[in-house]
């Protein structure tokens, strides 16, 4: 547009200082030939041709090289001569800085002297007062449309380059969120971690995340960022178990009077019968925001769904399959972090108590492994009953089982021992026999306990299998039917 603009003025007053001049009709049709035809010609010529290389440059040097040929031939009339000569630096300057417009200086230099070889030079800067003005007016109109030309490419420079750093940020983000999956070690450590990844991209924002049953109005898991108050959190629990499965759009959930917006997005990803819920509180999002939302909850979404399979997973590998209960490969890891928190902290000893099934083989020989099985799983049953919080059972073997106690003084690891003698042994069940009978038999355990501030943390566990191992001697002696 400024080109065709500036030709076209450039046209306007030659053909003016022609007219006026009384020059050569030959001036007249050169100028329309080249301000007016020749524009259209490379425009044309540049689409039409295959070459992905662009002719901007060189026209541009042609055009140099072509306005003081004009100048030349114009007799160097004032303002149109500065005009050329305006247009050749602001168009190369604009368009490739100082070394471009070196180039166009040594082509406007190499037209006039040929210019000046070709027609002679005739000095008459003056010109009418009315051709003056609408140069100057062609001028300044020449250089706004040039500066509105560049003003809409900053603004498009500045909107790719802004577009271009979000769209960097929320990749890192997904990137951030995708890690978490590896380095937390529980789902409630990652959706914190999570909340917090998305909080710090969006800071006016409350987050919040439910895992829920479709089937039941309740939640199954709920986690919020620290500025949602108590009562925020109860109202938005309570309105969140009633939302529907299916939000394609997201849902509106009102649970403030201030004019914030609240909505539910859905993670596409279903966790076992369980479906995600993140919620967004707040000022409300912008579209292009909510579209970046979406590949961030995707992500979320898949980051979540990899955690819980990886925990099932390992749940899988460290539980017995028979008891549900830990079994031997996690008593070991979680006997080796006990003596690391020793050698740690002097204060923070543990104990182990080993706990043998008498009976099982004969069980077992007897009426079938459905009954001994079923022993097993009564036995373990209650043991698990009796522990405490922080105590952890372990399937050690076929018929042993391993509490380990992180008791400082031994006392609690007593007292459960006790609670065993008490709650545990002889206590009667009743087992399914191959035959299709039932069969009620006592529990009968032998059990031994060490602790680590009375032996050498590694030796804790070897110790109770002895102790436990002079208990069943002794049970052994008082009965002798089982010898």
């Amino acid at each position: 547009m400024p080109r065709v603009f500036g030709f076209v003025a450039i046209f306007v007053a030659i053909s003016w200082l022609t007219y006026v001049r009384d020059w050569s009709a030959w001036i007249y049709f050169s100028a329309a030939v080249y301000f007016l035809l020749y524009p259209h010609g490379v425009y044309w010529f540049d689409r039409l041709r295959e070459s992905r290389k662009g002719i901007e440059i060189p026209a541009m040097m042609f055009d140099a090289f072509m306005l003081a040929l004009w100048t030349v031939v114009i007799e160097f009339s004032g303002w149109v001569s500065f005009t050329f000569l305006a247009a050749v630096i602001l168009n190369n300057t604009m368009t490739g800085g100082l070394s471009q417009f070196m180039r166009a200086a040594c082509c406007y230099g190499a037209g006039l002297l040929v210019g000046v070889l070709l027609f002679g030079t005739h000095w008459s800067p003056e010109a009418p007062l009315g051709i003056e003005v609408m140069t100057m007016m062609a001028l300044l109109v020449y250089i706004f449309l040039v500066a509105r030309v560049l003003s809409i490419q900053n603004r498009r420079l500045f909107c790719t380059k802004t577009d271009a750093e979000k769209k960097n940020v929320i990749f890192l983000t997904m990137l951030k969120l995708t890690d978490l999956g590896d380095q937390s070690e529980t789902l409630e450590r990652l959706i914190d971690e999570a909340l917090k990844v998305l909080q710090g991209l969006y800071p006016n924002q409350s987050f919040g995340f439910v895992l829920k049953d479709p089937e039941v109005s309740a939640l199954h898991f709920a986690a919020y960022t620290q500025d949602l108050d108590e009562e925020q959190r109860d109202r938005l629990q309570c309105q969140l178990s009633r939302v529907s499965e299916y939000l394609p759009k997201g849902h509106f959930v009102n649970i403030t009077d201030q004019g914030n917006d609240s909505y539910v997005f859905p993670l596409k990803q279903r966790f076992d019968r369980f479906q995600g819920l993140l919620l967004i509180h707040g000022q409300k999002l912008p579209e292009d925001e909510r579209q970046s939302m979406k590949l961030l909850l995707k992500q979320l979404s898949t980051t979540i769904a990899n955690k819980l399979l990886s925990l099932e997973l390992k749940s899988a590998a460290e539980r017995d399959a028979l008891t549900g209960i830990y079994n031997r490969g996690r008593l070991e890891q979680e006997i080796a972090k006990a003596q690391l928190r020793l050698r740690n902290n002097v204060n923070a000893h543990f104990s182990v108590i080993l706990i043998d099934l008498i009976g099982l083989k004969q069980i077992n020989d007897q009426y079938g492994h459905i009954a001994g099985d079923q022993l097993i799983c009564s036995a373990a049953d209650a043991l698990r009953a009796i522990c405490r919080e922080d105590d952890r059972l372990f399937r050690f073997g076929g018929d042993e089982f391993v509490i380990l106690c992180m008791d400082e003084t031994g006392q609690g690891a007593r007292a459960l021992m006790q609670r065993i003698h008490d709650n545990v042994k002889g206590r009667v069940v009743s087992l399914p026999t191959d035959q299709g009978d039932t069969l009620a038999v006592p529990v009968e355990l032998s059990v031994g306990l060490a602790c680590s501030d009375q032996v050498p943390p590694d030796e804790v566990l070897k110790c109770a299998d002895e102790r436990m191992y002079e208990d069943k001697k002794h049970w052994y002696a008082e009965h002798d039917r089982y010898r």
